[in-house]
């Protein structure tokens, strides 16, 4: 005998449900309501989800907590599915029809058991409308936020759009369509179709070794981010950083990097919540100096590991937890980690880089403060942001300097004293 639930003042839409064997099956012409959603007693019972053709949406939580369905099949007739729609199923692989391009926020959040999601390559997110699942949704991710399950992988079964990306969530691979005119998969990683630029690493993986052939990579491929919904409230840039890599391989073929740096986004700590100090290396030694100063400003995450290759392929040298250029005698930054610490600007120093001493939170494990920072002869110009987050600094100068905007950014009580010579 099965338990049946019908729609009612649907004259049109004419959408029905059933609960058998196990099976609950959603049969009609046009949208699901409410009202043929399982019921708190049936969501025990369903181990199988089967939406018929005809059906064109599912509504916000319509399958909610039904942990024990395994399988759930969709049809091609279905256009838009809601928020958190399949919200802690045990559902191990799905497939979003490729006319279904109005995904929910945490469609697929908490689902423990899932695996692999073969979905549109051109979607959009669709927000919550209830208020509750705005609490429990972070970012515009149809896999849900920080804390959520890692899939092993993402397939997209239409043409990719890189904006895209930003809107899955934690997956240890991609891949696209081997006849996406635009891109290709490899490794789990999507690049340009002649595999000469990186585009996009899935936010779940740990390692990546960019593939020989490649020439350029995008800054973006690996600090994209997404904003959503804490506690009720819209914020932005709450997901995203560098996920959760760890170390990034750069291969013999790399030549530059381009776009523009995240590093200095307005944002909260919760955006880089999950970053580490990632690890990079590179198979030649050979980059430029445009290369080299992007790499740098790109992210600070990697800033340490990045000081150490630059002196081993002999562009820089490490003095005082101070990396020096050697080729123009430029001071790129500060990599130490103590507080309080009291700086004497090298000779060799001729000019200082934009947020060299920069202390300011950036998700980092950094955790540095310069008391005192004494510039030699050469030193004329104080950029963009040099001592930002530094409360109370004393600078100690032997001659007049241009001060850049924000090079004292949030350093309250800070003094620029003159040395006097004796």
């Amino acid at each position: 005998m099965s338990e049946k639930v019908s729609a009612k003042n649907t004259s049109v839409k004419k959408v029905s449900s059933t609960l058998k064997n196990g099976t609950f099956t959603v049969s009609g012409k046009g949208k699901m309501p409410e009202s043929a959603m399982p019921k708190a007693a049936q969501k025990k019972k369903i181990k199988k989800i089967v939406i018929k053709k005809g059906v064109t949406e599912l509504p916000e939580d319509a399958f909610k907590n039904c942990n024990k369905a395994t399988v759930i099949t969709i049809a091609s007739t279905v256009k838009k599915i809601g928020a958190m729609a399949f919200y802690n199923t045990g559902v191990k692989k799905i497939t979003i029809p490729k006319n279904a391009r109005s995904l929910g926020y945490g469609m697929l959040h908490n689902c423990k058991n899932l695996e692999e999601i073969t979905v549109p390559g051109n979607f959009w997110t669709k927000s919550p409308q209830k208020k509750a699942n705005k609490k429990d949704t972070v970012g515009t991710l149809i896999l849900g936020g920080n804390n959520s399950n890692i899939v092993k992988k993402v397939k997209f079964s239409t043409n990719f759009d890189s904006r895209c990306r930003e809107g899955v969530g934690d997956c240890e691979e991609f891949e696209v369509l081997e006849t996406d005119p635009y891109y290709k998969s490899i490794d789990g990683c999507i690049y340009s179709k002649d595999g000469k630029r990186l585009e996009a690493v899935p936010y779940g993986r740990k390692e990546i070794d960019i593939a020989e052939g490649c020439e350029t990579v995008c800054i973006d491929s690996y600090t994209y981010t997404s904003d959503g919904y804490i506690n009720g409230k819209a914020e932005y840039y709450i997901y995203g950083g560098c996920g959760r890599i760890e170390k990034v391989v750069f291969p013999s073929t790399f030549k530059s990097i381009e776009g523009q740096s995240s590093s200095y986004h307005n944002v909260t700590d919760a955006m880089f919540k999950k970053c580490t100090d990632i690890e990079v290396k590179f198979k030649s030694d050979k980059l430029d100096k445009d290369t080299i100063k992007k790499l740098w400003e790109s992210y600070f995450i990697w800033r340490k590991s990045l000081a150490k290759e630059l002196v081993r392929m002999n562009y820089a040298v490490i003095k005082d937890d101070m990396l020096i250029m050697l080729d123009d005698g430029e001071l790129c930054g500060y990599i130490g980690e103590k507080e309080n610490v009291e700086i004497t600007i090298p000779d060799e120093v001729k000019y200082i880089s934009d947020n060299a001493f920069n202390s300011l939170p950036s998700g980092t494990s950094q955790s540095f403060s310069i008391k005192s920072v004494i510039l030699n002869d050469t030193v004329d110009t104080l950029p963009v942001r040099v001592f930002a987050g530094n409360k109370g600094i004393k600078v100690y100068i032997k001659k007049s300097v241009a001060i850049e905007k924000g090079a004292f950014l949030k350093c309250d009580n800070y003094n620029i004293i003159r040395i006097v010579p004796v």
